[in-house]
């Protein structure tokens, strides 16, 4: 299921943005985008969002800044400074001489002179980036909660048409003996001509083993149970994607004995359109959980 969901916070000079973003996938894809001070809570917050999608591609971006007030963004490692200075004095009086420090090659120390990873407490930026993460994800869930709503409106509308045409469906098929009866001894009389036709028993005894074959009643009686059971699941909340899937499989294969069953013409069409709503429905749960 598609969604959008973003949040960002501020806390003691530093701002953590954070967008995740879902679409639609047979199974679920998570792929985290973090800085590195952040690094370590990555499988953390991979659980986190399985907890709360069962299938999709999600990507989720993290970003750690400084905000308004910050400071600087790198910060001096005070104490290791003060030792350099000490050394470079106790230099100088064993060589009796001035030594020249270079600042560029003090800077470039990252021990001396730390950025981001430096500046920031580390145990606050994971609470900071924890919170964020979790309000993006709430905002995702209700964009999908959403879209859910929408289709599932879409999905019941659907199972409803569903119920119609099996509704068209069922007289057509209790006819089938009838319409075969009067097809054969059209054909038997015009195959007799003015010879004899064959016995009314035996006749009859034709219709009973076609009528048998194409009893479709047990077909039809499977068919609406599944639909009573998709529309039961319209009403249920959670993850119902594979749930769906399997019942159109269902109805697809009770749709298909039904055609090779019947060999009428109405029958057919009314099956055809079945199947066609069948795969409308199918391609539409491919967008939800």
């Amino acid at each position: 299921m598609t969604g959008f969901g973003r949040a960002e916070l501020e806390r003691q000079g530093w701002r953590c943005g954070v967008e995740i973003r879902s679409v639609n996938s047979r199974f679920l894809d998570v792929r985290l985008r973090l800085p590195q001070p952040l690094q370590h809570l990555e499988e953390q917050y991979k659980r986190q969002i399985r907890e709360q999608c069962e299938r999709g591609k999600v990507d989720c971006s993290v970003a750690l800044t400084p905000g308004e007030g910050a400071g600087a963004a790198y910060v001096l490692n005070r104490d290791l400074a003060r030792q350099y200075g000490a050394l470079i004095g106790e230099l100088q009086q064993a060589l009796g001489a001035t030594v020249n420090v270079n600042l560029e090659d003090l800077l470039a120390n990252r021990q001396l002179v730390g950025g981001l990873e430096a500046a920031l407490d580390e145990e606050g930026a994971d609470a900071l980036a924890t919170e964020t993460v979790a309000l993006a994800l709430q905002a995702l869930q209700h964009m999908r909660e959403r879209e859910g709503e929408l289709l599932r409106q879409d999905l019941s509308a659907r199972v409803a048409n569903l119920g119609a045409m099996l509704d068209e469906l069922v007289p057509l098929t209790r006819d089938l003996p009838a319409v075969y009866a009067q097809r054969l001894r059209e054909k038997l009389a015009l195959l007799a001509g003015d010879g004899p036709i064959p016995a009314e028993e035996r006749i009859v005894q034709e219709i009973a083993l076609y009528a048998d074959r194409c009893d479709v009643s047990e077909e039809l009686t499977r068919f609406r149970a599944h639909l009573a059971h998709l529309t039961h699941l319209m009403d249920d909340r959670g993850a119902l994607g594979r749930k769906i899937e399997f019942l159109l499989q269902e109805l697809n294969r009770e749709a298909n004995t039904l055609s090779v069953k019947s060999s009428s013409a109405p029958v057919s069409e009314r099956v055809v359109d079945i199947k066609a709503e069948l795969e409308k429905l199918r391609e539409q749960i491919q967008n939800i959980e």
